[in-house]
């Protein structure tokens, strides 16, 4: 099930990362497991800012990558998903806090 496009992400503090080329590595230190973003997820990774929505980094998939705003928005999300289920997100709740 997709998180409401109106929640706000932020990288996960524990995690270290770095830019390749095009791609960006993320490293968990807690079990030592690399993920890799590919061009788009790499944009996506370097403005979730803990200010932006799904909606909001959707937006900049269109302006950027000249995708249709419905198929950036399931984009988006599935790829937020997927990051969050992985603990390399996480939300932010309206307190200003970090919901894990």
């Amino acid at each position: 099930m997709s998180t409401p496009a109106a929640v706000v992400w932020q990288k996960n503090p524990d995690l270290a990362w770095r830019e390749i080329d095009d791609e960006t590595v993320i490293i968990s230190p807690h079990d030592s497991v690399m993920h890799e973003l590919n061009d788009t997820g790499s944009f996506l990774w370097k403005n979730i800012d803990g200010k932006k929505s799904a909606a909001e980094l959707a937006e900049l998939l269109v302006e950027n990558y000249q995708v249709a705003p419905d198929i950036a928005l399931s984009d988006a999300q599935a790829l937020l998903d997927e990051m969050s289920s992985r603990k390399l997100v996480v939300t932010v709740s309206a307190t200003g806090g970090v919901s894990l």
